[in-house]
């Protein structure tokens, strides 16, 4: 079967490299295991017979790959994600100017965190349909579980962390008791009034696909996909 490599990496790049991101805390990690994922992809291409669709076999690639670089990390309990909010509050070190960018990038990074409530593959399933917005049958086939499965543990998980957004994540909840290191940053840049129609009513996809869009994007294949391509 003739494939277009170039093609399949700027059509599901992008999505690779976001479950990755938000998959893997670590952010070296994340990117070493997206680019593998493209290493794999580019170089088993041939073994695709197109039993399935091609989405679902990246996907697949994808999810043995990120998996094994996600054992380096752990699921966080509820102490411990509280704790956290608990430390003192950090400041921005760069000039007042960057400071609205400073405050979205935390912010970026406490949404990574929130996904760590979740056992692997509970976040993995979470993050098949919040970020990259695969059907309940396609994750159901990528993780080999019924999809009625699949529907039972993407809403307990959705909950899970929409709990702890709702109580520790001052632009999601602007009522709440949020102790957010960097809460009085949120404020001054009132980040929480421009993301006042995602509150908590509103979709979790809807807030990570805004901050996705807004801060530069991670394709973390870039660097090395060229050279992979043309072997």
């Amino acid at each position: 079967m003739d494939i277009d490599k170039t093609q399949l990496v700027k059509e599901f790049g992008l999505s690779v490299s976001r479950l990755a991101h938000r998959m893997i805390h670590n952010q070296e990690l994340a990117k070493e295991a997206a680019q593998e994922v493209w290493v794999e992809i580019i170089r088993s291409i041939g073994s695709f017979q197109g039993n399935s669709e091609i989405s679902t076999w990246i996907y697949s690639v994808a999810k043995r790959t990120i998996l094994r670089y996600a054992e380096a990390e752990r699921t966080y309990t509820t102490m411990e994600i509280n704790n956290h909010f608990e430390l003192e509050p950090i400041d921005c070190d760069g000039a007042e100017g960057e400071k609205r960018q400073w405050v979205k990038e935390k912010c970026d990074y406490c949404l990574t965190a929130f996904c760590h409530c979740l056992n692997n593959d509970a976040r993995l399933i979470f993050l098949f349909r919040e970020i990259a917005g695969l059907h309940y049958e396609q994750i159901g086939h990528i993780m080999n579980l019924k999809e009625e499965n699949i529907r039972q543990i993407l809403t307990r998980s959705r909950e899970k962390v929409r709990h702890f957004m709702n109580n520790n994540c001052v632009i999601y909840n602007p009522q709440g008791n949020c102790k957010c290191r960097i809460r009085k940053h949120v404020m001054a840049v009132d980040l929480d009034k421009e993301y006042n129609n995602l509150s908590k009513a509103a979709e979790l996809v809807a807030f990570y696909q805004k901050f996705d869009k807004e801060l530069p994007q991670k394709n973390y294949w870039e660097k090395i996909i060229s050279e992979v391509v043309t072997e």
